[in-house]
C-alpha cells in the first residue's frame, strides 16, 4: 500500500504540472452546463434567454432562443434537454434538435436541475422557494425537500452510490438529501475573501466541485467528510489562461466534467467565456486513495491547521510546506505514526497569504496536498 501510494503522489504531481486552463470566446455563456451523450457541451446565457451548444468539433452555436431567462441545464437518456427558465418560473423540455417538447410551469424560480440517479425524472430546486422537487417523465411534479438548512439552492450534484447533494448560493453550504427529505451537513465552502455565493456543484473523482463566485475561486468538496474542503484554482478575479497554478477566473457560475473526468468545463459569468480546464488526474481510485489517507483542515485557513494521515504506516513521518516554486517554509521531523493518526497541528499564521503544497513523507509514503493560506 505505502509503495502504491508513492507511486499515486508522484502520478497526481506529475499530471497537476500538466492542468491547462483555455478559453472559448464565442458567444456569451455565463451559467449552467450540461452534457449530452455524445459529448457536446451545452451553456446557459442566462440574460439573453439562450442555450448555446459547443459541440466536439469546437463550433459554438445557438441551440435555444425566446426564453425569458436560462439557468440550470440537465439531459435525460434520450438526449432530451431540461431547461431552467428562471425568471420564467417553469422548467422546459427540449428534444435533440432543439424543438421545444412541454414545459412544466414552476411555483418559485427554477435554478438547478439533474437528471434522477436511476430513471428519467428530473430532480430541480427553487431558488426562491428553497425547494427541491422531483419532475416525474409523466410530468407529475413532487417535493422532496424543502425550507431547513435550504438557504438560495443553485446547485445539485449526485455521487456514485446515488445520494443527493445540494449546495446554498447564499451561504455556501452544502447538504446531503436523504429521502426521507431530511437534509445532513457536509460543508461550508469558506473561500479566499468575497462574498459567500456558491455557485453549481458537480460530482466527479469521488470528490464535489464548486464555483465560488465572488472569490473567482474552484473547490473540490470531500462528501464523506465534514468541511473537508480543498482549493483547487483560481483566486484574484481575471481571465488568465495557461496553467491551473496561475490561471484566473471571474466570476465562474456553470461546472461540470467530461464522461471521463479529466477535463473540466466552468463559465465565468464576468467574462461570459466558457474556460476549459484539462489534463485533470483521471482514476477515481487513487484520488480516493490519497483523499482517504491525507486530511487537511480547515482548508483554506487563517492560521492553524491539523494534518491527519487515516491509515499511516509504522514509522516516524517528515512534513514540508512548499511554496508554489516548490522552495521549503516550513519543515517538522520525526513526527510520530500516532501523532500522524490522532491528528497533527500545523502552524500557518506566520506565512504569507497564498497557495502552498503540505508534503507527508516517510521511508516508503509521500502524499501531498494543496493549501491556501487565507
Amino acid at each position: 500500500m505505502n509503495l502504491q501510494l508513492l507511486i499515486i503522489a508522484m502520478l497526481v504531481s506529475l499530471t497537476s504540472i500538466s492542468q491547462t486552463v483555455t478559453t472559448v470566446t464565442d458567444e456569451n455563456p455565463d451559467d449552467g452546463i450540461a452534457l449530452d451523450s455524445n459529448g457536446n457541451i451545452y451553456l446557459s446565457e442566462f440574460g439573453a434567454g439562450k442555450v448555446l451548444k459547443y459541440s466536439t468539433s469546437g463550433e459554438m452555436t445557438v441551440f435555444i432562443e425566446g426564453l425569458t431567462s436560462c439557468n440550470g441545464l440537465a439531459f435525460d437518456s434520450n438526449d432530451n434537454l431540461f431547461v431552467c427558465d428562471y425568471l420564467g418560473q417553469a422548467v422546459v423540455k427540449y428534444d435533440s434538435d432543439g424543438n421545444q417538447l412541454d414545459s412544466y410551469p414552476v411555483a418559485g424560480n427554477a435554478s438547478g436541475i439533474i437528471r434522477d440517479f436511476d430513471s428519467d425524472d428530473m430532480i430541480f430546486c427553487t431558488y426562491d422557494g428553497n425547494s427541491i422537487y422531483r419532475l416525474a417523465t409523466d410530468g407529475a411534479i413532487t417535493q422532496i425537500a424543502s425550507g431547513g438548512d435550504l438557504n438560495g439552492p443553485v446547485g445539485l450534484a449526485f455521487d456514485d452510490e446515488g445520494s443527493l447533494y445540494a449546495g446554498n448560493f447564499n451561504d455556501a453550504k452544502i447538504y446531503r438529501i436523504l429521502s426521507s427529505g431530511d437534509m445532513e451537513y457536509v460543508a461550508e465552502v469558506v473561500a479566499n475573501g468575497g462574498g459567500p455565493f456558491l455557485g453549481f456543484i458537480t460530482y466527479s473523482q469521488g470528490n464535489l466541485w464548486g464555483t465560488m463566485l465572488d472569490s473567482h475561486e474552484i473547490y473540490s468538496i470531500n462528501p464523506d467528510g465534514i468541511d473537508d474542503i480543498t482549493y483547487f484554482a483560481g483566486n484574484d478575479e481575471g481571465s488568465l489562461d495557461g496553467d491551473i497554478s496561475e490561471a484566473t477566473f471571474s466570476y465562474p457560475s456553470g461546472i461540470a466534467f467530461n464522461n471521463t473526468g479529466d477535463v473540466m468545463y466552468v463559465t465565468d459569468s464576468g467574462t461570459r467565456n466558457l474556460r476549459i480546464i484539462s489534463g485533470i488526474p483521471l482514476s477515481i481510485t487513487d484520488n480516493e486513495l490519497i483523499r482517504n489517507n491525507l486530511s487537511i483542515f480547515p482548508n483554506p485557513t487563517h492560521g492553524i491547521v491539523t494534518l491527519k494521515l487515516l491509515s499511516p504506516s509504522d514509522g516516524t513521518y517528515t512534513i514540508r510546506i512548499m511554496d508554489t516554486a516548490g522552495k521549503t517554509v516550513s519543515s517538522l521531523d520525526n513526527i510520530s505514526h500516532d501523532s500522524i493518526l490522532s491528528g497533527k497541528e500545523l502552524n500557518m499564521s506566520t506565512l504569507e497569504s497564498g497557495l502552498y503544497v503540505v508534503e507527508i513523507s516517510s521511508e516508503m509514503t509521500v502524499i501531498t496536498k494543496k493549501l491556501l493560506k487565507l
